[in-house]
Parts: C-alpha cells; sequence; structure tokens
C-alpha cells in the first residue's frame, strides 16, 4: 500500500510541476495531511530512498509556503 502512495505522490508532483491543470496546490494541501508526509519522509530516509525523499519533500515544501501566507487550512 505504502508503495502505491509513493507512487501517486510521484504522479501528484508530475501534473502540479508540469502545470497540467489535473490537480491544483490546494486540492493537494487539502487532501494530504503534513504529517503523514513528514512521516513518510522519515521512513524512505531511513531506508535510504532518496529520489523518492526529493518528491515528498517537494510537495512539503508546497505547505510551508502556504502555511507562511497565512492560505494553510488546518483539517486534520
Amino acid at each position: 500500500m505504502r508503495e502505491v502512495r509513493i507512487s501517486s505522490l510521484y504522479w501528484v508532483w508530475d501534473n502540479l510541476s508540469n502545470n497540467s491543470g489535473s490537480i491544483r496546490r490546494s486540492t493537494i494541501i487539502e487532501l494530504i495531511p503534513f504529517t503523514s508526509l513528514s512521516k513518510l519522509l522519515s521512513e524512505l530516509e531511513s531506508e535510504e530512498r532518496y529520489e523518492d525523499c526529493k518528491v515528498v519533500w517537494d510537495i512539503m515544501n508546497l505547505y510551508q509556503e502556504n502555511e507562511r501566507k497565512g492560505k494553510y487550512k488546518k483539517l486534520f
């Protein structure tokens, strides 16, 4: 199940970074809890899966930008 989640995060990041229009930043922030990304990042680091870490880290940076601007809506 975790591998499916990781591959889904790749899809999310690819679509967002390519401006395909199929997913928005606000959708990511509202649907993916920041704490779960943080936990996943720690797990991937301990397994030395650095390419996967990069994608999770990039998605986590979306939250940090929005939190600083006061646009992050805490749902979880």
